[in-house]
């Protein structure tokens, strides 16, 4: 098995890159996150609550939902652990769209799980089709897990579609893992969220985060909320002390204080998303698909350059990129961008129209960038 692999690695290039592979809040952490951190420190002589009693009553009291419905962990990729160690045996099939996350798939087969596919098509603008999950779900399925918006084409699916997989797979004891790690970035995210759903449907589960909205992501931290039993075997399956002090008492200060700070995220993902998409559309050599969430996935193959070659020729120019071959061979001519600052992307649409026109004009093979050359930007 191989790990997944992720946007992010900064760290491996300059520190003076502009990173957008990682999609992340563009306006950063909440001015109060230092002071938070800063108010909590003297509390790291102790061990953190194991239970994360009042970050969990945070949630409670912020999503309508009782205690006992969820769970915190380190990230919301750790629930994913927990739910697979907690869930899947065996020779257990679970059910996966292609491209998504591929943490579910991971440790699923971990677990000794055997991974279906659903591909997500082109030509139907890689919307989920309902009826081709349907069509792999019989009596050796264990669950289906499903990214909403998914990660990386950006497709966002309503809440009406999501409870007809949700009741479907109840049905015929099938469990439901839905990740809704960017949803806070949509307008239509908090009606469309299954998170209300779970006391309704046995076989659901919800996972959060919120290093992705807070812009948080060396801050490990996420929640799910999931019915009573499902909790109760995954809380089995979890870390002890998964959550540090420091985490909980930041989650606890941004989730009691947020509402000015996602709107007006809500608010410039709307417009600048929109604009990028529209730019992107109008340069030669990228075929962006229209965006939901706050990134963009994009088609290069007209450029005759696959997405690793170009992820190394934009770091030549001070730009990371995520490359999303990583996703499957299938993929292996698109990249993914975040939606960052204005100036920003700017910056990135200049950079990427002066690099499609090169490469476009004088061919593919000047702008090979040779391993050595980009091993450090």
């Amino acid at each position: 098995m191989v790990r997944p692999q992720h946007g992010g690695e900064v760290w491996e290039h300059s520190p003076h890159l502009i990173d957008f592979s990682c999609n992340l809040n563009p306006f950063g952490p909440p001015e109060e996150t230092i002071k938070i951190i800063l108010e909590n420190m003297n509390y790291i002589i102790n061990y953190p609550d194991d239970q994360c009693t009042h970050l969990k009553s945070t949630l409670s009291d912020h999503l309508d939902v009782p205690l006992r419905n969820i769970i915190v962990g380190c990230g919301s990729t750790e629930l994913i652990k927990a739910f697979a160690e907690a869930f899947v045996k065996q020779n257990d099939h679970v059910i996966v769209c292609s491209p998504t996350y591929d943490e579910y798939a991971f440790y699923c087969q971990f677990m000794g799980g055997i991974v279906d596919r659903v591909p997500l098509r082109e030509d139907k603008e890689f919307f989920l089709e309902a009826e081709s999950l349907f069509e792999l779900v019989d009596g050796s399925t264990r669950a289906v897990f499903l990214c909403n918006p998914n990660n990386p084409t950006s497709r966002f699916e309503s809440k009406n579609k999501i409870l007809e997989v949700v009741e479907e797979c109840e049905n015929k004891s099938v469990m439901v893992f839905i990740d809704e790690a960017f949803i806070d970035f949509l307008r239509e995210g908090k009606s469309n969220s299954c998170v209300s759903e779970v006391q309704n449907h046995d076989n659901l589960f919800v996972s959060r985060s919120l290093t992705k909205i807070f812009s948080i992501p060396g801050v490990r931290v996420g929640y799910g909320v999931g019915g009573e039993e499902i909790i109760k075997y995954m809380d089995k399956a979890r870390l002890s002390w998964n959550v540090g002090i420091l985490e909980q008492a930041l989650a606890c200060g941004l989730i009691g204080d947020c509402h000015s700070y996602l709107e007006r995220t809500v608010r410039f993902v709307e417009t600048e998303k929109r604009r990028m998409y529209e730019k992107l559309s109008c340069i030669g050599g990228y075929q962006p698909v229209r965006p939901d969430a706050n990134f963009i996935f994009v088609k290069i193959k007209e450029l005759g350059v696959n997405s690793t070659d170009f992820k190394n020729i934009m770091l030549t120019h001070g730009f990371l990129i995520r490359d999303c071959s990583s996703f499957g061979e299938a993929f292996s001519n698109y990249i993914r961008i975040a939606i960052k600052k204005s100036e920003q992307n700017a910056g990135l649409l200049e950079k990427l129209k002066a690099v499609s026109e090169e490469i476009l004009s004088s061919g593919r093979k000047k702008f090979e960038a040779p391993e050595k050359s980009i091993s450090k930007c």
